[in-house]
């Protein structure tokens, strides 16, 4: 007997926070979930001259080998499955127009949620074309090109109460946010402010303040760091005006945060004792910010932000028929 609703989700790993989502939508008997992790997809050079011939296929603006490996595993996985009810695809800059198009075919709506700003991925524009409904989280993009705003979401909200070992705690990916990074680990030290920040780089190196990686931690092992740190500190890439996940795992566990995303303070949630926005040229923080507590936020706000109403908005499914977040 079939579900009442068949979904599809394809993204890439977004470090783990879609791992929450699906499984909220597996809990739930009335969905019917084919999810594809895209970069899980297995691919290998089968020799030197693939290795070569992808050189060339990429210097000419062709799909690569593993684009196109990437469809015919899509195409694949999908060519059994029934009419999808909707496609919800993170990241569609990551697929051909051939995969694309396959799935507009599968499904009765085709979706998309875009969590960066569109000028960070230019190649999406040229895909927007293919979905029903464009989810963003970007209010200049919502805007200029007639998105439906949405948020990410709190995805958890228990976390243990460890002694608290960082005053201040950052995790991200090595790119033009480093130099600031820097610089707030300098003022940090200086100040003897306890923090701990670490970087994934794909190459390995010492740095006097900052712990380089070479792969992501797993999102447990980063709740655990959460746990013993005092405030979380999130900063925005360049053309980046969305929150990040990092401003709602801080919402979520009740932990304060500085942030660099100045629109931070037109959300209901915004409380001046909780979060501290600083500039890449004033990144001076009050000492008093690290020693008052944590300001409860209404619940009635925090619950607008929760996965479970993130679900409804996004695929029509009743609150209720979700567990909590």
């Amino acid at each position: 007997m079939r579900k009442t609703k068949a979904i599809a989700i394809l993204t890439t790993h977004s470090f783990g926070y879609i791992d929450f989502l699906v499984d909220k939508l597996n809990l739930n008997e009335d969905v019917d979930l084919t999810y594809i992790n895209i970069d899980a997809i297995p691919f290998s050079y089968k020799n030197k001259g693939s290795r070569i011939a992808n050189f060339f296929l990429k210097l000419f603006l062709f799909p690569g080998l593993k684009e196109k490996n990437r469809t015919e595993f899509i195409k694949k996985a999908f060519r059994k499955k029934p009419l999808f009810d909707q496609i919800l695809v993170i990241r569609p800059d990551k697929l051909q127009k051939e995969a694309l198009v396959f799935l507009k075919k599968s499904t009765v709506k085709m979706d998309c949620f875009l969590f960066d700003g569109i000028e960070n991925f230019k190649n999406q524009k040229k895909i927007l074309s293919y979905f029903d409904t464009i989810f963003s989280y970007d209010k200049r993009d919502v805007e200029k090109y007639n998105f439906r705003f949405l948020t990410n979401y709190i995805f958890d909200d228990e976390i243990e109460k460890n002694q608290i070992t960082n005053t201040a705690f950052n995790i991200s990916s090595f790119d033009s946010r480093f130099p600031f990074l820097e610089k707030l680990a300098n003022y940090l030290s200086e100040a003897q402010i306890s923090f701990r920040f670490i970087v994934k780089k794909n190459k390995c190196c010492n740095h006097d303040t900052i712990e380089i990686c070479t792969k992501y931690l797993p999102i447990n092992e980063v709740k655990e760091i959460i746990s013993s740190s005092l405030v979380m500190i999130d900063l925005q890439k360049e053309n980046q005006y969305g929150l990040s996940f990092r401003v709602f795992e801080a919402l979520g566990y009740k932990k304060k945060l500085i942030t660099n995303n100045q629109d931070i303070t037109s959300y209901d949630f915004y409380n001046e004792n909780n979060i501290f926005v600083i500039t890449n040229e004033n990144y001076q923080i009050p000492l008093d910010f690290f020693e008052t507590d944590f300001v409860e936020i209404d619940p009635k706000i925090i619950d607008k932000y929760k996965l479970k109403n993130w679900i409804f908005e996004v695929f029509n499914i009743e609150c209720n028929q979700i567990k909590d977040l």
